[in-house]
């Protein structure tokens, strides 16, 4: 038996343990925070630390740890709160006194009294600690005291807190990184700045959709529009102050997304990112920025990307907001492409004691978003995952539809995810289900094969045409119009054929499909003051024959593809998924409590869609837009 599980089987009360921890098979890998596994399994690097914390300042972690530093944190916190691992004797300084022989055993009980979280609260405040347990005192029986001191005082401290009207996490004093104010103007380097401290009744105002669209650049109606949105409006402090963020995207320009930090006074704040773009910039940045931890996610086929542009933000009240995005974070996406986000209302902490489960919707929100951060199986997004099990989500009013890379045998990704929600919530009329067209606007067409239906008007139509009470016989499906820039639209953008740089569709693509064509829409958006502005977006919807309602709405970054959405295998009915991609259904009777969505102008909680309805068709002369333009 090593020496890591003989002192870590040790008991407060003396008594011999009744067997030895096994070794967490994941060893310094290991992202779990739930007591009972840290309960069960030893953990050789977390003893360590333990081992060699003076009790005074932060942990000891060592150099070759420290990316994963804050979940360590987390861990050790975890261990010493629910009192899981007893460190070695020698921290605790004892001063012999007359008693020392009558003393004896509660002596040795007493070298392995462990620490607590409010024992290293107090000492990086640098004050004197009135619970230091690490500290010399006149007996052993005042040791013992303080230990219990420390111990109630953390249960007092907790039950504080879950009855505060605030209700926030346990944050420690030393985790707190202060706002570091810009010694510049942003106007100076970002081309469209809107006036800060406003975007709080901004958001409130977008209700109950909390849909934005990006501002344009090169389009000043869109500066003043309540739904358009600056990146940096999205880091405005009357949100609440900032204290960690996730960004989860596919293209990341690393020093544009740090100066909007930067602007905002979150340059210090700690980042953690995902990407899909290989980027030399993005390996190195830890080292510049110790404060930035970039991870990234590697597919396993040549056709799958992350491509998800998730948000998670979180504040120092204990709260947080989700973004889900259709823009990467690099700077053309923000200038003169449309671009739409859902830019979730804040969720506040549950009261401390509640259940990770407790706050769900009655879309389970919470339950899908944690399935997909899981789904990485990344150590250092536990972070954020418990912080999302700590949060409220039971007034979110959207649906997660998300796609990770493997074969499902469920209906939780992809289009069978769609599909499943759609048959029980969408309320097209049935004898009407055929007339009702599905609009799929997109910034990427797939390869599809030799004929429609093989997947674009088979299981991909299938799946978003499927509604509540649908029959069970044989009828029309409905017609299918893709929205996708012309050569022509490109041309006319606010930069030329430049603007066709984030629509990627090949020409030997098309070549192989030229049935296309009859599915294809222009990309006309003068309503929103967006034609010229293409689209990077991705949205799909179902609108009535007479072009006033809606049937639902699905914001996401997922391109009409089988490596977004999924296709079926004939044999086993598994879907098979390449992509990451992440999305939000909006729904009528979650969001308005009607069954459809109105779509005129001055209509009560109108639903504003990026493009101009009825969509208009291609003409006989007209070809769609490939990135072969460009080379």
């Amino acid at each position: 038996m090593n020496s890591f599980n003989k002192r870590a089987e040790k008991m407060l009360d003396g008594h011999t343990p009744k067997r030895v921890k096994r070794e967490c098979t994941y060893g310094d890998k290991c992202y779990r925070l739930n007591p009972a596994h840290l309960r069960e399994f030893s953990h050789p690097h977390l003893e360590s630390i333990l081992d060699n914390y003076s009790g005074e300042g932060d942990y000891p972690i060592p150099k070759e740890l420290q990316p994963q530093r804050h979940l360590i944190m987390d861990q050790l916190q975890v261990i010493t709160e629910k009192q899981l691992y007893v460190p070695v004797s020698g921290n605790v300084q004892e001063q012999k006194t007359e008693s020392e022989s009558t003393d004896k055993k509660e002596n040795e009980s007493n070298k392995n009294v462990p620490y607590t979280s409010s024992t290293r609260e107090s000492n990086s405040s640098g004050s004197t600690p009135s619970h230091n347990i690490t500290e010399s005192c006149s007996s052993n029986k005042e040791v013992k005291r303080k230990a219990e001191t420390a111990g109630e005082s953390l249960k007092v401290k907790q039950r504080e807190k879950s009855k505060s009207p605030t209700n926030q996490l346990v944050v420690h004093k030393d985790d707190y990184r202060p706002i570091i104010p810009p010694t510049r103007r942003p106007e100076q380097f970002l081309k469209v700045v809107l006036p800060s401290g406003g975007m709080a009744a901004k958001h409130a105002a977008s209700a109950p959709y909390h849909i934005f669209y990006t501002t344009i650049t090169d389009s000043r109606e869109t500066h003043k529009m309540p739904y358009s949105i600056t990146f940096l409006e999205i880091l405005d402090r009357s949100l609440g102050e900032l204290k960690c963020s996730l960004q989860i995207n596919f293209m990341v320009e690393i020093g544009w997304l740090l100066a909007q930090y930067y602007f905002a006074g979150y340059s210090g704040k700690k980042l953690t990112i995902l990407y899909g773009d290989d980027c030399a910039d993005m390996k190195t940045i830890n080292k510049k920025k110790p404060n930035v931890d970039a991870h990234y996610v590697s597919m396993a086929t040549p056709f799958g990307k992350h491509h998800t542009k998730m948000m998670i933000l979180c504040y120092e009240d204990g709260s947080l907001r989700v973004v889900v995005s259709t823009a990467n974070l690099y700077v053309d996406d923000w200038e003169n492409r449309t671009q739409g986000l859902w830019f979730s209302p804040r969720c506040p902490p549950l009261p401390a004691g509640a259940m990770p489960h407790d706050g769900e919707s009655p879309t389970m929100f919470k339950r899908s978003l944690l399935r997909y951060l899981h789904h990485y199986q990344i150590p250092q997004l536990s972070y954020y995952v418990d912080w999302v099990k700590k949060c409220d989500f039971s007034h979110i009013n959207v649906f997660l539809v998300a796609s990770a890379p493997g074969s499902h045998f469920d209906t939780e990704w992809g289009m069978t995810r769609a599909g499943s929600l759609l048959r029980q919530h969408c309320r097209v009329p049935p004898h009407e289900n055929s007339k009702w067209p599905l609009i799929a606007q997109a910034s990427s067409l797939g390869s599809y094969g030799k004929e429609p239906k093989l997947w674009l008007t088979g299981d991909f139509l299938h799946n978003f045409t499927k509604i509540k009470d649908q029959p069970q016989m044989l009828s029309t499906p409905a017609e299918l119009k893709l929205i996708y820039p012309s050569l022509e639209n490109v041309k006319q953008s606010h930069d030329g054929l430049l603007g066709g740089g984030c629509l990627p569709y090949a020409a030997d693509a098309h070549a192989k499909q030229p049935w296309l064509n009859d599915f294809l829409f222009q990309w006309r958006a003068t309503s929103t003051h967006r034609n010229k502005a293409m689209p990077h977006i991705k949205t799909y919807t179902r609108i009535s024959p007479n072009n006033k309602m809606a049937a639902f709405f699905l914001l996401t970054s997922a391109n009409v593809s089988k490596a977004a959405w999924g296709s079926l295998n004939k044999g086993n009915k598994a879907l098979r998924v390449m992509s990451y991609e992440a999305g939000v259904l909006f729904l009528p009777k979650f969001i308005i409590n009607e069954d459809l969505f109105p779509l005129e102008e001055n209509a009560k909680n109108r639903l504003i869609l990026p493009y101009d309805v009825p969509p208009v068709r291609y003409t006989s002369d007209m070809s769609p837009w490939v990135f072969d333009y460009l080379s």
